[in-house]
């Protein structure tokens, strides 16, 4: 049980690791072709491409790093909440009725 638990944690860090660094490669890729298109700048062709696959690159790894944290937030919605009640307490044994 601990183990798994673990895993999920190291899961949930490298999946909001990618998510950062795509959303962050986009962003800086976008304002930088946005800047030069509304300024006026003439930028090579050879950077326009390289923005251009960074940006078709990063998309799908956003895509999946957000359909994996969708799907493991549906899963663990489905386990039952353990609270301080029901974690380990037993429930009391009910007496027969004597006739």
């Amino acid at each position: 049980m601990k183990e798994t638990a673990k895993q999920a944690q190291k899961l949930e860090k490298t999946l909001n690791w990618l998510m950062g660094v795509s959303i962050a490669l986009m962003g800086i890729s976008s304002t930088i072709m946005s800047i030069a298109g509304l300024a006026g700048f003439a930028l090579p062709p050879v950077l326009l491409r390289v923005l251009g696959i960074v940006n078709l690159l990063s998309l799908p790894v956003l895509v999946y790093s957000t359909v994996k944290k969708l799907l493991a937030s549906r899963e663990a919605a489905k386990q039952p909440v353990k609270t301080a009640a029901t974690n380990g307490v037993k429930k009391p044994k009910k007496k027969k009725k004597k006739k």
